[in-house]
């Protein structure tokens, strides 16, 4: 199940916040987490609450918790490793990969690193192309509905 908080728009704009925005946040007293935040329908932005820190912090549904939410500054995005970039390349899909939120590009890549066999390695590599594949394919969507050109690849 995804727990999500709905940020305040006061929050939102505080923090200059228009698109997504990668963000490091607490909740009460977790450790720093990554993640990104993602816009909402109607303005402000919404913030997956990881695992981890509810664990960490003895949050459950419904608690009132204190969350602190910063910008991140550390460089965007996880650089994919050379068997999964050279096959986004392939595909043309390097830059859908690299439009994915830096959450996502991380989780992406550690699903790709945790293979202990060449052989599963590749299947994850496989289904991570397949997944910029859907990401291209939706930004060509909306570009083509709003008249505009789809991204390109690299």
């Amino acid at each position: 199940m995804l727990y999500t908080v709905d940020v305040p728009a006061a929050v939102s704009k505080a923090l200059g916040a228009t698109g997504k925005m990668a963000v490091v946040f607490t909740l009460g007293t977790s450790s720093p987490r990554k993640t990104t935040l993602m816009p909402r329908a109607g303005g402000g932005h919404r913030l997956h609450v990881h695992g981890e820190s509810r664990r960490e912090a003895g949050a459950h549904e419904g608690d009132r918790v204190t969350i602190v939410v910063w910008e991140d500054r550390d460089q965007a995005g996880t650089p994919p490793p050379p068997d999964l970039a050279e096959a986004l390349r392939e595909m043309d899909v390097l830059d859908a990969f690299h439009s994915m939120g830096p959450a996502m590009q991380r989780e992406l890549v550690a699903y790709v690193e945790k293979a202990k066999r060449e052989e599963t390695r590749r299947k994850y590599v496989a289904r991570v192309v397949e997944r910029a594949s859907a990401q291209r394919e939706k930004q060509v969507d909306r570009a083509s509905k709003r008249g505009g050109s789809g991204p390109r690849g690299s």
